[in-house]
């Protein structure tokens, strides 16, 4: 029996005064078919099968987790499942997501408004590349964003590393007139360096440092879910809909920024925002108040790693050689690149040498004062002293071979055979 219809029909057929087989004919069904449901007066019920066991049941209660974190990536599910022992098809684990993501592309989402002064929010985009300093380098732009007034900082860079996004910050609290107190983030390496599903964050020392020097939070946003702070991925989006198509074909990265906050006073800080239905300026204003201080000492950007000067009293630093003093050479240094370009090295707590970074590679930046002693000492040699050999020599014990001289008729004489 296919249906309820045919259970009907049969009923109905046999009313008639229609035979077995000729209602099984008609029907295209087995007699026995139409002579167990006349034999049984009730509606047929059918029992639904049991399911068949799947091989991700044992998974389903870390899959509801990680589901109810918001992700769901079955790429990124199905790498975990695999660490963890599955080895089933990743379509089953699509079927099982599949529910589960249409339910949270169709829920409704509560836009989170924040006091003054309460929060900022932080994202880096993507535009290409730019030739900068004679190489091709991937262009990105640092925002921030207010959350109470919608004021928005930004700014190209060709490095999204510690240095660059530190200095970001702080050409961003001095545009803006103060620090908020959180700053949201994504889960990028310079403020944490791991995030694990269990919800434990390894902080980046140097920026915990950095946002304790400013007197700000730092604060993540939940993995996967742009939407945590969208005030900024919006901002992000204006500017690469805004102002990057209109965006004046400039040579350099001055130059864009140059046009880039120009661009930033007359347009995206004073316009009528669509959401708060103001102009950002004028509700900075209001907000400044609340906006933390900048009464504190600068903060330190440089760049500290370690350098052992070579024997001529070189040390190796971004493809080029700076020297140091003749008194350090074969010695481990300490190199501190400073942000204003300047290159310091420290012996201990003693500054023994400054350079002006240098552009380029395979250049040797040279103080004189640096390896005066050494000429000096060249200077004062005696003429009758002996000067330094180039290239290996013989020592004392070595003698010279002596090679006899022949007369090229021996040799003659040897091929014919005429020499014993």
């Amino acid at each position: 029996m296919k249906n309820v219809e045919e259970w009907f029909m049969i009923r109905e057929l046999a009313r008639e005064g229609l035979s077995i087989t000729e209602i099984a004919r008609r029907l295209g069904c087995d007699r026995k078919t139409v002579r167990r449901h006349l034999r049984h007066l009730g509606q047929p019920r059918y029992q639904a099968r049991p399911p068949k066991p799947s091989k991700l049941d044992p998974f389903k209660s870390y899959l509801d987790q990680r589901l109810e974190r918001g992700v769901f990536n079955c790429e990124v599910l199905y790498r975990e499942l695999c660490e963890r022992g599955y080895d089933g098809k990743k379509t089953i684990l699509r079927d099982y997501v599949q529910p589960s993501r249409l339910a949270a592309r169709h829920q409704a989402s509560v836009r989170f408004e924040t006091e003054p002064g309460q929060q900022g929010q932080v994202d880096w985009g993507h535009f290409g590349t730019l030739l900068h300093q004679g190489r091709q380098r991937r262009l990105y732009c640092f925002v921030l964003t207010l959350g109470y007034s919608r004021a928005m900082y930004a700014e190209f860079t060709v490095s999204s590393a510690m240095p660059d996004f530190l200095r970001c910050h702080i050409n961003a609290f001095s545009y803006l007139g103060g620090v908020p107190e959180h700053l949201l983030h994504d889960n990028q390496k310079t403020v944490v360096h791991v995030h694990d599903p269990g919800g434990t964050h390894h902080w980046n020392t140097q920026y915990l440092d950095f946002a304790d020097h400013y007197g700000f939070w730092p604060r993540l946003c939940r993995p996967y879910r742009a939407q945590t702070k969208g005030k900024v991925e919006s901002g992000v989006k204006y500017i690469r809909r805004n102002f990057w198509p209109s965006c004046p074909d400039v040579p350099t990265l001055e130059a864009l920024n140059e046009a880039l906050w120009s661009w930033l006073s007359g347009v995206a800080n004073s316009r009528l925002h669509g959401t708060t239905h103001e102009v950002p300026m004028a509700r900075l204003e209001w907000e400044k108040d609340s906006l933390g201080s900048l009464q504190v000492p600068p903060y330190d950007l440089s760049l500290v790693s370690s350098r052992r000067s070579s024997k001529d009293s070189f040390i190796s630093y971004g493809g080029n050689r700076y020297s140091v003093p003749a008194s350090y050479a074969l010695s481990l240094l300490t190199v501190r690149e400073k942000p204003e370009g300047l290159l310091e090295v420290y012996a201990g707590l003693d500054c023994i040498a400054r350079h002006n970074l240098v552009r380029g590679r395979h250049q040797n930046v040279v103080d004189p004062c640096h390896l005066e002693p050494v000429w000096q000492a060249l200077k004062g040699r005696s003429s009758d002293e002996p000067r330094p050999q180039v290239g290996p020599r013989l020592g004392p014990e070595v003698s010279e071979p002596q090679v006899e001289v022949r007369s090229l008729d021996l040799y003659e004489a040897l091929a014919q055979g005429e020499v014993q």
